[in-house]
């Protein structure tokens, strides 16, 4: 019996080893053999056709930035306008009473306020872009699809 005892330690031991082998060399193998898969394919970052000016050029950098300036002043003339409707919607909902009326006058004079800033704040911006990089604002072009 102790020679089978000593065998079936043996072969434990063995698929022990083997199981940390394999974890260890699956993550490895995986780095060999699938960027080699991979660098068969041949494709291309730009699309064609209509959509060609989605593809960025290195030069592009101004538009990029002019595109995300353009994006956070929309989504913050948003938020104005947002709250500029839930002081509408407070009034509405107040009931005539004096405390509710005054919290929706402010939440009103904010949101006009903040529209303000955030107009003015949006002209100065394209100013000062127009002035030192050369790109202006107010020339957006979005890509357009066209049926065939």
């Amino acid at each position: 019996m102790r020679g089978l005892d000593k065998l079936c330690k043996y072969t434990y031991d063995n698929y022990i080893f083997m199981k940390k082998a394999l974890l260890f060399l699956s993550p490895l193998a995986s780095l060999i053999v699938v960027p080699q898969a991979f660098a068969a394919l041949s494709v291309s970052a730009c699309p064609a056709g209509d959509f060609s000016p989605l593809c960025l050029k290195a030069t592009d950098l101004g538009k990029v930035i002019a595109n995300a300036i353009n994006l956070l002043f929309v989504v913050a003339a948003l938020l104005a306008l947002g709250f500029l409707i839930l002081g509408g919607i407070k009034w509405l909902t107040s009931q005539g009473e004096k405390e509710g009326i005054g919290k929706a006058r402010e939440t009103i004079v904010a949101a006009v306020v903040g529209l303000i800033i955030i107009f003015l704040s949006y002209l100065i911006v394209n100013f000062i872009l127009n002035l030192f990089v050369g790109v202006n604002l107010f020339n957006l072009t979005l890509p357009t699809i066209t049926g065939h």
